[in-house]
């Protein structure tokens, strides 16, 4: 039911001189409605059987049964009265006939709403209004229109009123609307959980209007834990996320645009190949050495399908983090949840919406390498710096000179390679779509198919996804609903060789020398450096292809009990199925060495092993992958209010079983270079099979309690008791219970006064959640699924038995741990929510700690081989995290017609390890220690800059004790080498040697960030539409200590002209960087903050540009809606790395996949 309040906020201060005017106003919006022309009204029937229930519970199950909505001004109508009702299929007007027949309540109906009011005085107040409306008919201009959502969607019911009058109408079924107003007047649209809006009639008789979603407002559901609850009682801390925000914007994943949009969420990326983009998300910081991804829900089933979805298929984003929220999930809840709520069908006539944009993307950085002459000049310098009175410098000087010109000369003898020239600047990203979607008020549907196209800088690399969509909800009786969903994708990524990896790859390509011929000149051959060919990779007739099929079904049925008021079950059902056929194909990587002696030059081919990633034979592998996931859930639900009472109760029962299995083949040494398996060598050792399946299975116990007062005073009691395969049968059960509270300030009578305060509550959670173990394998993380056995492998070719044949063997690799438990998350949260001025301001703020124990470490034991296993792992970590985050935003819309939004965040966390694992050289060393600090932090030297000529006090070209230099640093020291401090000895005062006891803290840590932040703008005006969304980073830092950074650190390898320019000399002694030497050295090479680089940054992540066409256009050629708009991505990046993204890849570095920018152009157009 919606109150009268709620009703005249679009009649603006005129509505607020006293009651009678009100209700004058109400009654005469009625008479111009036709009340008696509603064949709704005429034609829906309504059964009830009520014994001794107030009327505002009458009312509320009519609204159930039905699309009336009531109206009513708080404290007129006595809603509390008690009455007895029994009909069966009878008209609307006849029940409320029953219902009022001795009150002195009267209605007025309006289609499907219906306004309660005392019935003093009605026929005066109703022949002033009739005179009225005669009155403004003489005004005779009439506008017409329809008002839908911003998906298209047409509004039924929508308010369309004459500002400054009492002139009023409601859109009907098709959103359509018309009004009599005067040629200069303005409108004011106005629906349920949507911002209002005015519009300047200026003698137009078509004014089509776009309703937007009202965020702020209290009235908004949202989505938690298996249900949905109305913002305004919500005692958790969620943010919720419009997903048209980001369904336009040009990437593969939606993941990849969140960071900054909502608070508390982290993200990291790690390279953005095409299919392999899935950055690193964790919610409110890292508090665990375990898995810190979050648990992914799309539409009310666990599901980790984030790549899978369709962006322009979602409804909303919903990020659970507080213990109040993410409790229902037990096991699943300790890194916090995000909620994927899809789209379904609208109410309205069928609509069908195409999407098309073609967009480019091109690196944020390209690495700019020296030239050859540079390259060769530094080796001069190097060795010079080496041996200051050296004579036979590795290069001619005049060879350097010339260089530029020999090299255009004879490009063949003289070569001079840049490995960016064979990248591909800008490749094409494209995105085709349609929907259709629509309903009655019995069935709803909505269907649609999505096809994403991404190139790569390399012609191997791609990715193609084919998303179809489909959800039906059918009412199939007055009480119950039944809801189905099928969201599937078709997805193709196509990598390079098989034998070969793109950060390998890139790494290769860094290793080049410059002065040797990476393509040769005509472009059909290449050539090798430190034994890698990167453009013979490119070229090879190998590749790595993988085709994934994946299908996430639902069924849910959904029955009101109407034996028994507020109650009703629900079940679910959901099929989730994925198959997944890779096939990788290796063909020796060739090149050509070219013989300089020949006239002309002549080639021949060789193989390269491309640093022992390429086999010089033929080889093909083939792997297929098949998952089945079924989900149970079974829901009790109740609702009641009793006065000023409101109590809720939630069980869930819900059961999951997955499984799956593998088989892959591999043939070798292919005499023809057909990819087929049976092709390959008939020679058993050629030849290799594998396969396996598996099983999981985990049940849980969902319940959450709620009670508020006058929805003023809110208490809740959540949880869950969760079992899990991984555990001991005795220890596989956990409860994780979660308590909170709000309090609604603003509802207070001491409030009353304060008009500029829409809402204030003040909110505070506690509880527990739970995280299953896991334990890192190489950058990876590994369910500790059945630890507490002893696990046996087999080994072939073992033993032999006198003289028979070998045969397999077996063994016990590691200790069983028999008390392997939950990892527990205990969360403790306190915020409040407040809301001024008619929403002009709005501000969230959330305090939080986290105290994480029982996490699964390894015991830093050192054990006698003699003992045969390795040692079990144990629940003894422990890690706390605590911080803060605020929202601020506002809205306000101009008088010209100018509609502007405004919004930031701010998230700050910081953790630290309690108890861990660590050496006796860590634990009794205060500068190495892991505890007390946050996870991950990176240990090394701390430098004091770079010796300088001045410290060689004798000349000799070495800075040592003869020039008073008495600390023992890593080998010859000479000026431009960097210099340590000495922070103490093996008794912790300092001892003149740098070694592991001067170790200290060299930055923050670089696989997350402290801080994130986030500002987004939006405005519109007169069909022009505007956003700028700007997202950074702070308190996170990585080693540059790379190949831009280093000159010849590898095997001669080339390096950038951040180092070029940047470098130590004599007459640059203020330098970024070291010396130049012909290789890296031992003292300048250790970890250091010498080269700790701040990632921090602040960048314009998403800019979007549109312009819809005026209705007059497009409904001349026969078209709803058309709107234009241009995307662009990652354009401009504020930071102190101005030669690398400060987003790259913080494992791979500089050898990432680069970040990329783009540009989208695209149309929407509705039908």
């Amino acid at each position: 039911m919606k109150k009268t309040d709620r009703f005249s906020v679009f009649l603006g201060n005129f509505l607020k001189k006293n009651r009678e005017m009100k209700l004058s106003l109400l009654l005469f919006v009625l008479v111009l409605f036709n009340v008696n022309a509603n064949t709704y009204s005429q034609n829906k029937k309504i059964s009830l059987n009520i014994e001794k229930e107030s009327i505002e519970s009458v009312l509320n199950k009519i609204e159930k049964q039905s699309q009336f909505k009531f109206f009513y001004i708080t404290g007129e109508i006595d809603v509390s009265k008690e009455v007895s009702i029994t009909v069966e299929k009878t008209p609307i007007k006849e029940i409320l006939d029953i219902l009022f027949k001795k009150s002195n309540i009267s209605y007025t109906l309006v289609k499907k709403q219906i306004v309660l009011k005392k019935s003093d005085n009605l026929k005066q107040q109703h022949k002033k209004l009739i005179k009225s409306k005669s009155k403004l008919e003489q005004q005779n201009f009439t506008v017409s229109g329809i008002v839908t959502d911003d998906d298209g969607a047409p509004l039924p019911g929508a308010n369309v009123i004459v500002k400054g009058t009492t002139t009023g109408t409601q859109t009907d079924f098709d959103g359509k609307y018309e009004i009599e107003a005067s040629s200069d007047g303005v409108l004011v649209f106005s629906y349920i959980g949507f911002k209002t809006k005015e519009v300047s009639i200026n003698k137009k008789t078509s004014i089509n209007i776009v309703l937007e979603e009202d965020a702020a407002g209290l009235d908004e559901v949202v989505i938690v834990g298996y249900a949905s609850q109305k913002k305004a009682t919500v005692t958790g801390s969620i943010s919720t996320l419009k997903a048209k925000e980001v369904s336009e914007i040009p990437v593969s994943n939606v993941s990849s645009s969140l960071a900054g949009r909502v608070t508390g969420l982290n993200m990291r990326p790690n390279g953005g190949a095409p299919g392999d983009d899935s950055p690193n998300i964790n919610i409110r910081g890292i508090v665990t050495t375990g898995s810190t991804t979050p648990l992914i829900v799309v539409d009310g089933i666990r599901r980790n399908n984030l790549q899978q979805i369709n962006p322009s298929s979602i409804e909303t984003i919903t990020v659970l983090k507080d213990a109040a929220a993410v409790a229902p999930f037990g096991i699943g809840g300790a890194n916090g949840v995000i909620l994927i709520t899809t789209k379904k069908g609208k109410l309205g006539k069928p609509k069908v919406s195409i999407n098309t944009s073609v967009g480019f993307q091109k690196p944020t950085y390209l690495p700019e390498m020296v030239s050859a002459r540079d390259y060769m000049a530094i080796q001069n310098e190097g060795y010079f710096n080496d041996n200051p009175n050296g004579a036979t410098p590795p290069n001619d000087p005049n060879l350097i000179a010339n260089y530029p010109s020999l090299h255009q000369d004879d490009p063949f003898l003289y070569p001079d390679s840049n490995f960016t020239d064979v990248y591909r600047k800008t490749t094409p990203v494209t995105t085709n779509g349609i929907e259709i979607g629509g309903g009655t008020e019995f069935v709803t549907y909505r269907g649609a198919l999505n096809r994403f196209k991404q190139e790569g800088i390399f012609e191997p690399v791609g990715y193609q996804r084919y998303n179809y969509d489909l959800a039906l909800e059918a009412k199939v009786s007055g009480t119950t609903k039944i809801s189905m969903s099928l969201i599937g994708s078709i997805e193709d990524t196509d990598g390079i060789d098989a034998n070969e990896n793109l950060p390998h790859l890139f790494r290769s390509f860094y290793k080049f020398v410059p002065t040797q011929s990476l393509v040769y000149p005509g472009g059909d051959k290449w050539g090798e450096s430190s034994a890698s060919t990167p453009v013979g990779v490119l070229n090879s007739n190998g590749y790595d292809k993988t085709e994934k099929n994946t299908l996430l079904s639902s069924i849910a049925v959904e029955q009101d009990i109407p034996f028994v008021k507020g109650l009703s079950l629900k079940g679910v059902f959901s099929f989730d199925t994925n198959t997944k056929h890779n096939k990788g194909f290796h063909v020796p990587f060739v090149y050509q060495n070219i013989d300089l002696s020949s006239t002309p030059y002549t080639f021949t081919d060789a193989v390269s092993n491309q640093e022992g990633n390429g086999a010089p034979f033929t080889w093909l592998r083939t792997r297929n992958d098949r998952f089945k996931g079924y989900t149970y859930q079974g829901y009790i639900n109740y609702k009641r209010t009793f006065g000023d009472h409101n109590i809720t109760g939630l069980f869930v029962a819900e059961a999951t079983e997955k499984e799956g299995d593998w088989f892959s083949a591999r043939r070798e040494r292919f005499g023809l270079d057909i990819d087929e398996l049976n092709l390959g060598s008939s020679d058993l050792l050629d030849s290799s099979n594998g396969g396996s399946s598996w099983t999981q299975s985990e049940i849980g116990y969902v319940y959450r309690l709620g009670y508020s007062y006058k929805n003023k005073y809110i208490v809740e009691a959540s949880g869950r008791y969760d079992g899990h395969y991984s555990f001991a049968p005795g220890s596989r059960w956990g409860f994780f219970p979660a308590y909170s509270a709000a309090w609604r300030v603003s509802e207070e009578k001491f409030m009353s006064n304060i008009s500029s305060i829409d809402n204030l509550k003040i909110r505070g959670s506690w509880g527990k959640s739970g995280n299953l173990p896991y334990f890192e394998n190489n950058g990876n993380f590994t369910i500790a699924d059945y630890q507490y056995l002893d696990g046996y492998d087999l080994r072939g070719n073992a033993y032999a038995f006198g003289s028979g044949s070998v045969v397999q063997g077996s063994r016990i690799p590691n200790e069983s741990n028999p008390n392997i438990t939950w990892e527990i998350a205990t969360k403790l949260d306190v915020g409040f929510d407040l809301s001024m001025w008619n929403g002009l301001l709005n501000v969230e703020f959330d305090y939080f700690r986290e105290d994480r124990t029982d996490m699964l470490l390894r015991p830093q034991v050192t054990l006698p081989v003699e003992y045969g296993l390795a040692i079990a792992q144990e629940n003894k970590g422990e890690m706390n995290n605590r911080g803060f985050e605020i929202a601020v935003s506002t809205h306000k819309e101009f008088k010209n017609g100018l509609i502007m939004d405004l919004g930031a965040n701010f998230s700050y966390s910081k953790n630290e390890v309690v108890e861990t694992f660590q050496s006796d050289a860590q634990r009794d060393n205060p500068n190495r220690t892991l505890t007390g600090r946050p996870y991950r932090t990176p240990f090394g030297y701390k430098s004091l800059g770079l010796f300088s000529t001045s410290d060689d006090v004798n000349g000799d070209g070495f800075i040592n004790s003869d020039d008073g230099y008495n600390v023992v640093q890593f080998g010859d020291l000479r000026p431009g080498d960097i210099r340590y401090a000495d922070l103490s000895g093996p008794d912790g005062v300092p001892d003149g040697i740098i070694d592991v006891n001067d170790e200290t803290v060299i930055g923050d840590p670089s696989q997350y960030p402290g801080m994130t932040f986030g500002f987004n703008s939006s405005f519109n005006y007169k069909g022009f539409d505007l956003s700028l969304f700007f997202q950074g980073a702070a308190k996170s830092s990585v080693s540059m200590r790379t190949f831009l950074t280093v000159p010849f650190s590898n095997n001669g390898s080339n390096f950038a002209y951040e180092y070029f320019d940047n470098r130590w000399t004599p007459d640059n002694q203020n330098a970024r960087y070291p010396r130049a030497t012909t290789a890296p050295t031992p003292n300048n090479g250790q970890n250091s903050d010498f080269w700790m680089e701040d990632t921090s940054y602040l960048r314009l992540k998403t800019l979007t540009l549109g312009y819809s066409l005026p209705s007059s256009l497009t409904s001349k050629i026969g078209v709803d809606s058309i709107r234009l708009h241009v995307i662009g991505q990652n354009l401009l990046t504020f930071s102190g790395l101005d030669f690398i993204d400060p987003e790259l890849g913080y494992r791979d570095l500089e050898r990432a996949y680069p970040v990329g920018k783009s540009f989208a152009f695209g149309v929407n157009i509705g039908l």
